[in-house]
């Protein structure tokens, strides 16, 4: 077990109250716990960040070539004058909607921007962000979205929250069924029959998830190793469902027996 003294959480996000994230945090973890922005982040590489995160927007996500292949990079100076990424010296990067982003490629970049007094294993950093981040799967060779990609940092995307996840089973069955019917039927029609269990971009709910998805990084930290937990109802669930990740963060909204005792026994260390 790995009992971390410090835990750094960067502040990249609109959606989402970090009062509320702070408390929760406070309340659950016995270490020493910081609220960060992007001016600490990117206080060394102003200059740089748009180039940057251009270099990590993937331009298809069904490439079937290298994943490096998939990367933009022979018109980021055209993308930025044009602003696609812009310019963010000490507020949040707007990107454009649906923008996705290599996960890993964000990751190697904002721990190069992590100083090195605070790369040792006493300290955890985790970034909350709207960016869409998706990863490579080279059995399928195309990227996947996203919900939180873990590492040095581990990265929290509430895009990624409400998109990566399908939507239930049964908004997909009664979609294809008025089409079969020959019923014309919006999304938004859909959404509004499904409301309680699927998620939106300016859900209200979103705060109480992402304080779940933060503990799974906390929990990568403490055991080093994928934290994912079996238990539908344990914040850990690797979900793939939006219900379940309602069912998972906010019906339920806490850790499995087993995984509460792993977090008890680290708080008495």
């Amino acid at each position: 077990m790995n009992r971390f003294k410090h835990l750094y959480i960067y502040m990249l996000s609109r959606k989402v109250d970090y009062n509320s994230i702070l408390t929760y945090l406070s309340g659950t973890i016995n270490c020493n716990i910081e609220r960060r922005g992007a001016d600490v982040l990117y206080k060394h590489y102003l200059g740089d960040v748009v180039k940057m995160y251009a270099k990590c927007r993937v331009n298809d996500v069904f490439r079937d070539l290298l994943r490096e292949d998939a990367y933009s990079n022979s018109s980021i100076e055209d993308d930025i004058e044009e602003g696609y990424e812009q310019s963010m010296p000490s507020e949040h990067l707007q990107s454009k909607p649906n923008t996705v982003y290599d996960g890993f490629c964000l990751q190697s970049i904002y721990s190069n921007m992590i100083c090195g007094e605070e790369s040792s294993l006493d300290h955890v950093h985790i970034i909350i962000t709207d960016m869409l981040i998706a990863t490579y799967n080279e059995e399928d060779m195309r990227y996947h979205l996203n919900t939180v990609v873990l590492g040095y940092p581990s990265i929290v995307s509430t895009t990624g929250i409400v998109e990566a996840p399908a939507k239930p089973k049964e908004f997909y069955t009664l979609y294809y069924y008025y089409l079969s019917q020959g019923v014309t039927v919006s999304i938004d029609e859909l959404k509004s029959i499904f409301k309680d269990v699927i998620l939106e971009h300016d859900d209200p709910r979103l705060t109480d998830i992402v304080k779940g998805y933060v503990m799974q990084a906390v929990f990568y930290s403490i055991l080093k190793d994928v934290p994912f937990c079996d238990e539908k109802r344990c914040i850990l669930y690797n979900a793939h469902w939006q219900d379940e990740v309602i069912e998972a963060h906010i019906r339920y909204g806490g850790l499995c027996q087993r995984h509460r005792e792993v977090l008890d026994e680290f708080n008495r260390l």
